[in-house]
């Protein structure tokens, strides 16, 4: 038997668990799965090329998460098969398999049920991971801050509660070994899965509040941020919104060439032409399949997207599924209620673009859309200016008579608007400008009476 330690912010929980069992929502767990055996199940309704796509990326998964893939195999079948997902004579296959190449863990290319997991590991002695199971993993590994470790520790428990029965599935056994009945040790393991189950419940509710106390702060934040225009970066992980970033806004954010590089959002000021200042905000990549546990749980992140003003929707142009990585990223904002937010496609990584074929092909179905290298910093310019040109519409052309007193407003004005005319009068300052919407109702006060604002 092993003694796996499960530990989470701070927290100890001690699990029993059969033969080679690994505690994968702990990251720095004893003797870690090496070596994989990755499972893919092409369904009646399935592209044969989506599901090998998908298991690519699931290969890059399991790497990201530092284990080796030994083995990859895919299955046909018409419906899963409710016992082992996949069928009984593949799972005889594996077993051989496992024994052949050594492998520690087989990760399956979809979500399975508990009871599917169960079931696989009593037959072949191995542990079985789900995708879902593995992207949480890669999530542990990637957070670097406290609330991105809350984050991801939320969904690892939600993901681990239903999960419990297996794990004690080695008591049975040891009673039956010890020739004193199933009875016996019956009751005590029932017992100890519903302190555990407790244990999770309760650290569950923990964690909510201290998540919801985040949430407080970034709705501080938010409110303070009003008045600014906020522009979101989102796209499929990995399609480059950290390097167009750090482009844009001259900063130094991690950015890799892995798979969910950026967990935190980081929002900075950008200055545009025409006197326009935006919020810009790098957020989490979305993926395909992405667990529902981590939409949740990444709420308070999350809703940078769902307040952004613009959305700028980054896209690996180069990758021969984009058109596929543009649907799932859709998918996911329509998920978290952001699909009615103005959005505007960036086809990203130009420069990587054996052939222009993947680019016009995709042209017509996005118009407006801008080319760019975000590594060599091409058509950067050009996005700039089309924010510039895009927010600069959005407001009116005014005339305002500002008392000397309100200085401040005079000061908004430059900041934030484009002032085409001054005249010093006695007692206040004539202005006409041109002012965002979002700051009229600041200075409606001191319109011009009897005048109709030129949109």
């Amino acid at each position: 038997m092993n003694l796996i330690k499960l530990e989470i912010e701070k927290t100890k929980f001690y699990i029993l668990c059969r033969g080679n069992m690994q505690q994968l929502y702990d990251t720095q767990a004893p003797n870690p799965p090496s070596r994989a055996i990755l499972v893919g199940v092409n369904l009646r309704d399935n592209l044969l090329h989506e599901v090998e796509e998908s298991m690519q990326e699931l290969r890059q998964l399991t790497e990201t998460a530092g284990i080796d893939v030994v083995c990859e195999t895919i299955q046909a079948r018409n419906v899963p098969n409710p016992t082992y997902f996949i069928g009984e004579g593949k799972v005889e296959e594996l077993k051989s398999i496992v024994e052949e190449l050594e492998a520690d863990v087989i990760i399956f290319d979809e979500e399975l049920s508990p009871a599917q997991t169960r079931n696989i590991e009593n037959t072949l002695d191995v542990a079985t991971v789900d995708r879902t199971g593995l992207i949480l993993q890669v999530f542990a590994q990637r957070a670097l801050t406290s609330e991105a470790r809350l984050q991801v520790t939320l969904a690892q428990l939600e993901y681990a509660l239903p999960r419990l029965t297996r794990m004690w599935t080695h008591l049975s056994r040891m009673a039956t070994s010890a020739g004193s009945g199933s009875g016996a040790l019956r009751g005590p393991g029932e017992t100890q899965l519903e302190m555990d189950r407790r244990w999770i419940r309760k650290h569950i509710s923990h964690v909510k509040k201290e998540l919801a106390t985040v949430e407080k702060r970034r709705q501080i934040q938010r409110q303070n941020r009003s008045e600014k225009i906020k522009v979101s970066l989102v796209g499929y992980t990995n399609a480059g919104k950290s390097t167009l970033f750090n482009t844009v806004t001259g900063e130094n954010v991690l950015a890799e060439d892995k798979l969910f590089a950026t967990l935190d959002s980081t929002t900075r000021r950008v200055s545009l032409n025409q006197n326009q200042t935006i919020l810009l905000s790098d957020t989490v990549g979305f993926i395909k399949k992405l667990p529902h546990q981590l939409v949740a749980a990444f709420k308070a992140t999350l809703e940078e997207v769902t307040e952004a003003d613009l959305l700028l929707h980054v896209v690996d142009i180069s990758h021969p599924e984009a058109e596929a990585q543009i649907a799932a990223v859709d998918k996911v904002l329509t998920e978290i209620d952001a699909d009615e937010i103005p959005t505007f496609m960036v086809f990203n990584k130009i420069d990587q673009l054996e052939s222009e074929d993947q680019l016009q092909l995709l042209r017509p179905r996005y118009p407006e859309v801008i080319p760019i290298s975000a590594q060599r910093g091409d058509g950067i310019p050009q996005l700039l200016e089309m924010l510039a040109d895009r927010f600069a519409t959005q407001g009116a052309t005014i005339d305002l008579r500002i008392p000397y007193k309100h200085g401040k407003v005079l000061d908004l004005l430059y900041k934030h608007g484009t002032v085409l005319d001054t005249e010093y009068v006695d007692e206040a300052v004539l202005v006409k400008a041109r002012v965002p919407s979002r700051h009229l109702k600041s200075v409606s006060q001191f319109t011009v009476p009897n005048q109709n604002p030129t949109l």
